[in-house]
């Protein structure tokens, strides 16, 4: 677990300067140099461009996850292996290319009256569909080789950067919206390109085919295994990402800008898990290969422990300063409130279950985590239409959030009855009760009428209090261990 706390911590960092540049992003340009119209069409886009690139993939995320290890060899070449699925993602474009021309006009006349600026710019989904089956082939191979950082960096920072730069063009006025939204886009397209320079500068590149390698039974499983990830991958993402669609259909692209909005303050939560979530699946996927399943359990358990800490914190952090936050949005986002504390339950739900996804994603039984995301879907989009009418944007939310909890529930009762691996202790409930406890002590505290202030004294004492007690109690060795190493820096 040593190598997925250091490796995870060093993403996290540059992970939380990415979210501190976003913040900015969404504090300082969408909230107030952007309407909701234009945060809406920018989300979108981006939104039903990484569906997009996903099914574009033709499951080459789950062939390398999965397969790699089988493929690794000490001279980097790895018998030619990132050919394969670089072909099949071109393949996947072209196939979405066409489909893309025979439904454009339908799509054009059916978002013209309601979501305006979408229909008018929907040919960005073209390169950015391209780019986004790209990057994710580079990203998977890039955590298959364990550089698990550089996709970090490049989506995380160096892409919010180029955003911030032609943001304080447009508020500068030297720039139109329409040029400001090219170079939005543009960036998103480039993080690929710099994923696969990187690659290649560091010698990680190699599309020479070792022909003799890949046997009949081998191209048989390849084949299954892609089958079955297209299928995760694109139900994965419909559920992420089907609420800020339906939304944009039932309620307007203006009520998708503010859900989009709302919806990042909550996502700040994911940011650790993602970071250990990155490290982790190369090392379930070779541990599944030795058959090491004492390394899965314990990958599992303090994923689920260390994700939950750090989760509930968040949590707590953003529920205690709710209030002053909305006061500090203009009063077209006042609905956001419930969304965000609701999509922040959702997202602590999936932190608090740790590795699930990958361990069945990596394990002879992956299929039957293409049955629950197919499962999910269903659950996803009927939620979200029966909740979406009565509860606005609020609805979606809280349709996401029922998704999260059910989702997670299959996976962990799947882990137990196949695996016998249960992550959970009473370490869980010593850190609820210390959540909790915290909370109370930052809530009682009294607002003031400066909401920045508010914030920061709330946060500050709760977040004191917790990472005390929960260092005090040593419930998690890999937090203490991070905090004793983080104080002999500060003391250096």
């Amino acid at each position: 677990m040593g190598i997925v706390i250091k490796q995870a911590t060093t993403t996290a960092i540059y992970s939380y300067i990415g979210a501190l540049l976003g913040f900015v992003t969404v504090w300082f340009v969408n909230r107030t140099l952007l309407t909701t119209e234009e945060n809406g069409l920018i989300n979108l886009l981006i939104s039903i461009s990484i569906i997009t690139g996903s099914l574009s993939n033709l499951g080459t995320f789950g062939v390398i996850t999965r397969m790699f290890p089988l493929f690794r060899t000490e001279d980097r070449k790895h018998h030619g292996f990132l050919f394969y699925p670089l072909a099949l993602s071109m393949v996947g474009f072209v196939l979405f290319l066409i489909a893309y021309f025979i439904f454009k006009d339908e799509l054009i006349a059916r978002n013209i009256e309601k979501s305006r600026l979408l229909a008018e710019n929907l040919y960005y989904l073209v390169p950015l569909t391209f780019f986004w089956a790209m990057f994710y082939v580079f990203d998977a191979y890039s955590r298959s080789i364990y550089r698990t950082v550089v996709g970090v960096v490049v989506k995380e920072v160096v892409l919010r950067i180029i955003i911030l730069m032609a943001a304080f063009l447009y508020a500068q006025h030297i720039i139109s919206f329409d040029t400001f939204l090219l170079i939005y886009c543009a960036a998103f397209c480039s993080i690929a390109i710099m994923m696969g320079i990187y690659l290649f500068a560091k010698g990680e590149i190699n599309l020479r085919i070792n022909k003799g390698f890949i046997d009949k039974p081998l191209r048989k499983e390849m084949i299954y295994v892609a089958a079955y990830s297209t299928i995760t991958g694109l139900s994965g993402l419909l559920i992420s990402s089907i609420d800020k669609i339906i939304v944009n259909d039932k309620l307007g692209l203006a009520a998708a800008g503010v859900f989009a909005i709302a919806t990042y303050f909550g996502s700040v939560i994911q940011i650790p898990a993602r970071s250990i979530l990155r490290v982790s699946s190369a090392i379930i996927a070779d541990a599944w290969r030795n058959n090491d399943l004492d390394n899965i359990r314990d990958v599992y358990h303090k994923t689920c422990l260390n994700q939950f800490i750090i989760g509930i914190l968040l949590l707590l952090g953003i529920c205690v300063n709710i209030d002053p936050l909305m006061s500090l949005l203009p009063p077209e986002y006042a609905e956001g409130k419930y969304v965000i504390i609701l999509m922040s339950l959702g997202y602590l739900i999936d932190m608090a279950t740790g590795a699930n996804g990958i361990i069945i994603a990596t394990s002879k039984y992956f299929r039957y985590d293409t049955y629950f995301m197919f499962l999910l879907v269903i659950v996803t989009f009927s939620t979200n239409m029966a909740f979406i009418p009565i509860y606005g944007i609020a609805g979606a939310a809280l349709a996401s959030c029922i998704t999260y909890f059910i989702f997670n529930f299959l996976r962990y009762l799947f882990i137990w009855k196949k695996f016998a691996m249960q992550p959970y202790d009473q370490d869980f409930l010593k850190v609820l009760f210390i959540g909790g406890l915290s909370f109370l002590c930052a809530y009682l505290i009294p607002t003031t009428n400066n909401a920045y202030l508010t914030i920061f004294i709330k946060g500050s004492v709760l977040s004191i209090l917790f990472i005390a007690m929960v260092y005090r109690s040593a419930v998690a060795n890999d937090f203490n261990l991070l905090l004793d190493k983080a104080r002999r820096i500060i003391r250096l």
